[in-house]
């Protein structure tokens, strides 16, 4: 099994793993990051690998991230946030390459959540989604982040940490008593030793990459939810916030958080008002959100 959750790989689409309990790492290290009275300012620029500023980024500020590969075999990462004047960025071959504005990223976000309820698992399509996402960005070179705080919008933290978002617990140490199931999601966080076997597991789970079998997986623990999808299944982790689409017992996909499960359980996530969902298709996503003007955002030149 691979361990770098940035390498190149002849793969359709990889995420990188996060949880809310394990805190940015070496972020003062990189230099990116200053705190400030009205919040938190990050200054990114082509000479910063996007491992480390995956790692500078606070988790409360991020509402997603993928890794893919492009049809020309690059590696395209991608990391969307839920405030600020930048909806997300796009890195390729580990470096800062393009922004995304607030309206493309809500979009992007909405339609693949749609889609993946509606119709089939996105990233069954996922080098058509980064095509497009690479289409409406604007290259840049650096960028400045500034975050307050002060937004209202889900990020993974919050989907992670939400013990209504689903009642199903983690399998771990369940043993025979089926009562376990309906355990509260917060219920890892009872003792020291639950903390230290979550983290762990965590850990464990973060460095599934695809090509990783099935089997493999479910070593490390069993699902939490399964669902047989067209193409394969997903072994889905929400309290982990991690799904795994897996295709003749091979892992295709590792998508964070696990919109399979979100769109199932909490759609209203990926809800946005007026959106034409009919054109939430891979080629035509950016066209289904009504206008919105959101100030200091990019536009597609």
């Amino acid at each position: 099994m691979r361990r770098s959750l940035f390498t190149p790989a002849i793969v359709m689409i990889v995420a990188t793993s996060f949880s809310p309990c394990l805190h940015a790492e070496s972020a003062d290290q990189v230099g990116v990051m200053h705190s400030s009275a009205s919040g938190k300012e990050i200054r990114l620029d082509a000479t910063l690998n996007a491992r480390q500023i995956v790692s500078a980024i606070p988790a409360e500020f991020l509402r997603e991230r993928f890794e893919a590969n492009d049809t020309k075999g690059r590696t395209i990462a991608y990391m969307a946030f839920t405030e600020g004047d930048i909806g997300g960025l796009i890195f390729v071959e580990n470096k800062l390459t393009a922004q995304v504005s607030k309206q493309d990223a809500m979009a992007f976000y909405s339609c693949r959540g749609y889609a993946t309820a509606v119709q089939h698992h996105w990233a069954k399509d996922a080098d058509i989604w980064t095509e497009t996402l690479l289409d409406t960005s604007v290259p840049i070179s650096d960028v400045d982040l500034h975050f307050t705080g002060k937004s209202g919008l889900r990020s993974i933290v919050e989907v992670v940490n939400d013990p209504t978002l689903s009642q199903v617990s983690s399998l771990v140490d369940m043993g025979t008593n089926p009562l376990n199931i309906f355990r509260k999601l917060s219920s890892a966080w009872d003792s020291s030793v639950d903390r230290d076997h979550f983290q762990k597991t965590l850990l464990r789970l973060k460095n599934v990459l695809t090509g990783a079998s099935e089997a493999e997986v479910a070593e490390i623990i069993k699902p939490e939810d399964v669902s047989f999808v067209s193409g394969g299944l997903v072994m889905a982790y929400p309290r982990f916030s991690l799904e795994y689409f897996v295709s003749n017992g091979v892992v295709k996909v590792v998508q964070q958080p696990s919109f399979y499960h979100l769109s199932r359980t909490q759609a209203a996530l990926f809800y946005a008002p007026n959106v034409r969902w009919e054109l939430c298709t891979p080629s035509e996503w950016r066209k289904a959100m009504p206008e919105v003007i959101m100030p200091d955002s990019p536009t597609k030149k």
